[in-house]
């Protein structure tokens, strides 16, 4: 494992060193070969394992302070509280990726944390990257799983574990806040050329190359926002702390991913006021991206800042516009504007599943409309729009079959439903990793049929749509 250390030479006013703490009986329990290998990792050499059980130390490990507002309210300190950046590994393409150890101890920023992660929140997170990549949204990666007999103590005792992921970068949101209110702007125009270094060196040859990288990132953002809500996937903890300055979806915690469509879903059960509800996520992915902007006010003018954030609902917009457009199977805007809220407003009234409603629409044919109908209580309403959809469709005059093929390519028939990831976890929890397994290799390839694992497309029960996820990890 090749160890590069670009970050670490900031200096230590950007981190705490620190070192992965073993846990009791730790055991590596699941690994992703095929990133591993993209990584040139091997992770069953004896010298990569002694680096990841923690026994031996890594001289330039670090822990990252930065800010963040959280729930909407300025936090001026937070930091990897039980987080530990191993260093970098350039991919099979010659780009660095982080590698970074969650759950691996305390350290100077846990805030009378223990630093420890738990078995049920590491699969969660290991699920959750996968299955995004899978849908081809931009996010941190699962590397390695490693469970243990050490207890963890939440709500009730749990089994602790660690987490080894990977990302284009950990830089968040909340570092640059960190830097701009403690008016330590040598720290800040720092960390933007390192940004502008290792993140986005095509705007170096620019002739303004931080109004550039700005408008890269803001693009970025509004581009990763328009995917979730394309996959119905909800963030739940979309404080800009858990923002990443390279674009990419981290911090999994109370995440979910729309199972009956309700715009004003919300996921997370600690989000009691439904900040960060899915209807409102491009809202605030916006306010996130001016608290950010926030941070270069004593570099930009305010005309400059007001100019880059501009690029963002066009962005998202167009971005949003272009995936619906592929998961309905129609190329013209002002067809996918008359049929979509109409659609929406059915969804929402049926409480139909989103993502089996849009898997049955990829496999319409003139005639099967019972493929749907079956599915809906007022079926002369669904009929009704299925002949104007029907009508766009020809009117196209696309060849059906193979648009119906195109479609199921963008419309999974496997997402990471909640009670999926329960079960899972339950099963690890008392030492079966098989159906842990299963589920990930359904959504690592969520748009293949896998017949033997029909049964991981199904609805939740109803046991499975009361289930309850909170911050508590």
């Amino acid at each position: 494992m090749n160890l590069e250390h670009h970050f670490a030479g900031l200096g230590e006013a950007f981190y705490a060193k620190t070192r992965i703490q073993p846990l009791l009986q730790q055991r590596l329990v699941e690994f992703n070969q095929e990133l591993a290998h993209s990584l040139s990792i091997d992770i069953k050499s004896s010298e990569t394992k002694s680096i990841l059980n923690g026994e031996t130390p890594i001289e330039q490990a670090l822990s990252m302070v930065y800010a963040g507002h959280q729930f909407g309210g300025f936090s001026p300190q937070l930091g990897d509280g039980r987080g530990v950046l191993l260093g970098e590994v350039r991919d099979d393409r010659g780009l660095l990726q982080d590698l970074h150890m969650k759950g691996a101890g305390p350290t100077p920023y846990s805030r009378r944390g223990d630093g420890r992660a738990v078995l049920r929140s590491c699969i969660r997170e290991y699920l959750a990257s996968e299955a995004m990549h899978g849908l081809s949204v931009p996010t941190s990666r699962a590397l390695a799983l490693f469970d243990s007999e050490q207890p963890v103590y939440r709500e009730t005792p749990e089994k602790g574990a660690m987490l080894l992921r990977t990302a284009q970068g950990h830089i968040r949101f909340g570092h640059f806040e960190f830097f701009f209110y403690q008016r330590r702007d040598d720290e800040l125009k720092t960390l933007l050329d390192y940004c502008l270094e290792h993140y986005y060196a095509q705007c170096l040859a620019t002739d303004a190359p931080l109004e550039n990288m700005l408008i890269e990132v803001v693009k970025r953002t509004a581009r990763m926002i328009a995917k979730w809500q394309a996959v119905g996937f909800q963030h739940g903890v979309m404080n800009t702390d858990n923002f990443s300055f390279t674009g990419e979806t981290i911090d999994y915690g109370p995440y979910g991913f729309m199972e009956d469509y309700e715009p004003d879903w919300i996921c997370n059960h600690s989000d009691y006021e439904g900040r960060y509800a899915f209807s409102r996520q491009p809202g605030i992915g916006l306010w996130n991206l001016n608290c950010l902007m926030r941070c270069f006010s004593r570099l930009l003018e305010r005309e400059q800042l007001i100019a880059i954030l501009q690029h963002y609902e066009s962005e998202l917009q167009s971005h949003y516009e272009s995936l619906m457009k592929a998961k309905m199977g129609v190329n013209d805007t002002k067809r996918l504007e008359i049929l979509l809220p109409s659609l929406f407003s059915i969804l929402a009234a049926e409480k139909m599943d989103y993502s089996i409603f849009f898997r049955l629409l990829s496999k319409l044919m003139p005639d099967n409309r019972h493929i749907i109908l079956d599915e809906v209580i007022d079926r002369e309403r669904m009929s009704q729009w299925l002949t104007q959809y029907q009508q766009a469709r020809e009117q196209e005059n696309e060849n059906w079959q193979q648009v119906s093929l195109q479609m199921q390519q963008v419309n999974p028939k496997y997402v990471l439903r909640n009670y999926l990831a329960h079960e899972a976890i339950v099963a690890a929890e008392e030492g079966d990793y098989l159906p842990f397994r299963r589920l990930l290799t359904v959504l690592s390839a969520p748009f293949d049929e896998h017949v033997e694992n029909e049964k991981l497309a199904q609805r939740a029960p109803d046991w499975g749509k009361s289930l309850e996820v909170s911050c508590s990890s």
